[in-house]
């Protein structure tokens, strides 16, 4: 299937160079198509492949080096133009590269870190686990000396009330109170 759609753009001269720099002849006067009407061509019909001759080089590169050398100053200024936009697209295209490069580098090292941190999450489990089953996990039970300084105290406190003493159910214990309690039990204080 074939289309062929012609807009006017800029007038004919336009599209005589499109033709030109796509290397086409311009058409003969029984092939012109009216601007703005759009021709395709349906199933069935018929289509003849002609062999076209040999394609010149049409490179950016050799364009430019021909229009630098051209007789027009137009053709010059516009060599220079687009030499120059040349340059400025392969220094954007140079810069969003090194940047995709810096991305994936980034992106790879949050990876690796990642991996690491959750391998070593895994062994702080096992060391917990191992932990637990021998006994020595510190958290899992309150030490002894901590619950006998809560038992010490609670003996403290019903030792004042009801020797007269004015202590209150929570709290610390005054110097005085733990004074009177150890030098009438002769008993140590313990913290």
């Amino acid at each position: 299937m074939s289309t062929t759609t012609m807009t006017p753009a800029n007038g004919v001269g336009r599209a005589a160079l499109v033709r030109a720099a796509q290397g086409k002849p311009a058409p003969s006067a029984a092939q012109r198509v009216p601007m703005g009407i759009r021709t395709v061509a349906g199933p069935g019909a018929e289509t003849t492949t002609t062999p076209t001759p040999a394609q010149p080089d049409r490179s950016v590169e050799r364009l430019l080096r021909v229009a630098a050398a051209s007789g027009s100053a137009r053709t010059r200024n516009l060599a220079e133009k687009i030499s120059g936009l040349v340059q400025e697209l392969t220094g954007r295209v140079d810069a969003e590269e090194a940047q995709r490069r810096e991305r994936e580098a980034a992106e790879a090292q949050r990876q690796e870190l990642a991996e690491a941190e959750a391998q070593l999450a895994r062994q702080l489990a096992e060391v917990r686990q191992k932990l637990r089953t021998t006994g020595r996990d510190t958290t899992a039970q309150p030490s002894r000396s901590r619950r006998e300084g809560a038992e010490q105290r609670a003996a403290i406190r019903a030792w004042a009330l009801a020797n007269g003493h004015e202590i209150s159910a929570r709290g610390r214990i005054s110097g005085e109170i733990l004074r009177a309690w150890a030098a009438a039990t002769g008993s140590e204080v313990t913290r």
